[in-house]
């Protein structure tokens, strides 16, 4: 498929290559046609754990799955965006193909291309009982394949669609509408899936949600009196930022309660995008806010942020959370004093649940 080098080459397409367990041959391939500066602005192989992880901000709960290829597609299409401006594109692929390591059934792999306008998500089946040259060179093909559909648009790629089906190559995409697409550029953008206020918000992955997320709202809105909403944002300070497809996915889960898209990546710009608004959250998260961390260590620096949610009279409603064996709650923090008098404790008589969606996506897992 290297024919099709010269083609994307010549396209406006520019972006950014993180490949890792198989498939890396699509780099060569760039690499070898002319032309290839036109196209490609950084390739990286993630090989090890710690380089994956520091490439995605934390570490893949697995490394070869759907999520880590989306998650990858997310951060080369942030660095393409760094990198250069024009008509940008992301493509991250995790792979698992036949080593020297014996391996049984089949070995797999997940790819997605990730552009200001969609996100596509492709997967493929390979038989182990092939050689690993011989995986790599349908993998790469498929690769093409893909960028061919994704990418490319002409009368020679039109029929790769029927191509990827033929392959074997299980295709999601998802278009993102216009009030969509600036979620992934700066921020701030807010968009609302319904007509809500604003006033009492309950942030969070939603990954997925679950029946403790609507019950914290439901206790949030009997006690503060306000109608409530969940806040989603594609941007997260310390997880990968989430790409249109899953967003999809997400909002196809929470039918009945309006739903904010935001790219808000900590609460000093949520407050400044939402002034006098109460955030239900539980204790984990308020535990974050207070991090000298997320401030540059700079104590001066919390302070200021801190008080600048106190002036846009923010506020926080706090529920216990689950740690290990251990529940906590708003009194067992350790607060600085200003983040403390925004916050109100929920008494774990109006509100206990210790489901987590880590632990439902974890036996999800087991149970495939």
């Amino acid at each position: 498929m290297t024919a099709l080098a010269p083609k994307l080459h010549a396209s406006p397409w520019q972006g950014v290559f993180y490949i890792t367990g198989g498939g890396a041959s699509l780099i060569s391939q760039l690499l070898e046609v002319p032309g290839a500066s036109n196209t490609v602005l950084e390739a990286l192989v993630p090989y090890a754990e710690k380089s994956l992880a520091q490439l995605l901000g934390k570490a893949p709960e697995q490394a070869v799955a759907t999520a880590t290829a989306r998650a990858l597609a997310m951060a080369a299409y942030k660095q393409a965006n760094a990198l250069a401006e024009g008509q940008n594109f992301g493509f991250g692929a995790s792979a698992s193909l036949v080593t020297h390591r014996a391996k049984k059934g089949q070995t797999r792999a997940h790819w997605a291309i990730q552009a200001a306008e969609f996100t596509h998500s492709f997967s493929l089946l390979l038989d182990a009982q092939h050689a690993r040259q011989e995986q790599e060179t349908q993998l790469t093909d498929a690769f093409w394949q893909s960028i061919a559909w994704a990418l490319l648009d002409s009368s020679e790629t039109a029929g790769s669609t029927n191509r990827l089906a033929h392959l074997g190559i299980e295709t999601q995409t998802h278009a993102a509408q216009k009030q969509w697409q600036p979620l992934l550029q700066a921020p701030p953008h807010t968009w609302c899936t319904g007509d809500h206020d604003g006033k009492l918000l309950l942030p969070g992955s939603f990954n997925p949600i679950h029946q403790g997320h609507k019950d914290m709202l439901k206790v949030a809105e009997s006690i503060t009196g306000l109608t409530g909403a969940f806040e989603l944002t594609l941007r997260n300070a310390d997880k990968p930022d989430i790409d249109f497809l899953s967003t999809a996915e997400r909002l196809e889960k929470i039918q009945d309660h309006d739903v904010w898209l935001t790219n808000l990546s900590n609460f000093s710009a949520k407050a400044t995008a939402f002034p006098g608004t109460t955030f239900a959250l539980g204790t984990d998260t308020l535990a974050r806010i207070g991090e000298l961390r997320f401030y540059a260590n700079d104590e001066k620096l919390r302070e200021q942020a801190l008080q600048a949610l106190a002036d846009l009279e923010t506020k926080f409603l706090v529920f216990g959370r689950l740690n290990g064996e251990d529940f906590i709650t708003l009194e067992d923090l350790n607060l600085p004093p200003t983040l403390a008098q925004l916050c109100q404790g929920v008494p774990v008589s109006q509100y206990r649940n210790d489901t987590t969606s880590s632990a439902i996506r974890a036996a999800d897992r087991d149970n495939r």
